[in-house]
């Protein structure tokens, strides 16, 4: 689950995995037909919408921080752009149908 650090960059990863920053930037452009901060971004909701159902009573601040975002408000924006919805009307609605 490297994408939960807030920290992480392209440039860090590449490190990590002994790449060059070009070389893992390429790579998730052909894998993933995506740059490497929309992948992340996506992992990161994709995760927050998992805990905001599971655990119910984890605030949405402390979601965010759980999920790699750096704010809260980082945290909405990413969130509303992959989901078109807020994370509290998101968790609204998928607690209401269970």
């Amino acid at each position: 689950k490297v994408y939960q650090n807030e920290d992480l960059s392209l440039s860090s990863l590449a490190t990590d995995l002994g790449l060059s920053s070009h070389q893992l930037s390429e790579l998730v452009n052909a894998r993933l037909g995506m740059g490497f901060s929309k992948y992340i971004r996506e992992r990161r909701v994709t995760a927050a919408k998992a805990l905001l159902v599971s655990a119910p009573s984890q605030s949405i601040l402390s979601i965010s921080m759980d999920t790699g975002f750096r704010s809260q408000s980082s945290f909405y924006a990413a969130f509303k752009e992959v989901t078109g919805q807020s994370p509290g009307d998101y968790r609204k609605a998928r607690l209401a149908t269970e």
